[in-house]
């Protein structure tokens, strides 16, 4: 009986320290990877405010390829949407949406996770850099829940990888798109013989 008394008060302190260490826990997240596109700023730009083009370097495409994406009808800049559903564990059911589009410098988004209430955002952060393109992907989380705040405090573990990988992704995806045909513009003929001066 004694080493059950001693046992319970093992796992009652054990149980004191953790819901201490919960309480002082930051309810926020920043995380952010970087890499460098050899693409000139407003391919890529095309490609990241896209959501059309997501899953063609997304990291968490290959997790379950049988995942099912509903799109919005317009799937580039603010405004643009799509939420999956996925029955693997480390994919879930979410929703992601532009929330605002700024031409060849920043796109930002909202996530909204199945089951977590708190705020979620995503941001590309391009920069030109010489002729190719400084690309810096960001997350900021900020928790309601003590789950979500344990979540947080693994945030780089559990997603930098993912973020590594995706940024590698991207980048072959977009070194590998041929580049856009260039203008061409018409020029009127004029007919000296036609002219009549008066």
């Amino acid at each position: 009986m004694k080493i059950l008394k001693i046992i319970g008060v093992i796992l009652l302190a054990i149980v004191l320290i953790l819901a201490i260490w919960v309480m002082t826990l930051s309810d926020e997240a920043h995380l952010e990877r970087t890499a460098t596109v050899n693409a000139p700023i407003e391919k890529v730009f095309g490609v990241v405010n896209d959501f059309g083009q997501v899953n063609e370097w997304s990291p968490w495409m290959k997790i379950d390829p049988e995942a099912k994406y509903i799109y919005s009808a317009n799937l580039v800049g603010a405004g643009a949407y799509y939420s999956w559903t996925s029955d693997h564990p480390d994919v879930g059911n979410g929703r992601q949406d532009i929330l605002e589009s700024i031409e060849n410098e920043r796109v930002v988004t909202k996530m909204g996770f199945e089951g977590m209430t708190g705020s979620y955002t995503a941001d590309f952060v391009l920069e030109p850099d010489g002729d190719a393109t400084k690309v810096t992907w960001t997350f900021d989380g900020k928790a309601d829940a003590i789950g979500e705040k344990v979540f947080l405090v693994f945030t780089d573990a559990m997603l930098g990888p993912s973020y590594d990988e995706g940024l590698s992704n991207l980048k072959t995806y977009i070194e590998g798109l041929p580049d856009p045909e260039p203008e061409v513009i018409e020029e009127e003929i004029i007919d000296s013989d036609s002219i009549v001066v008066e």
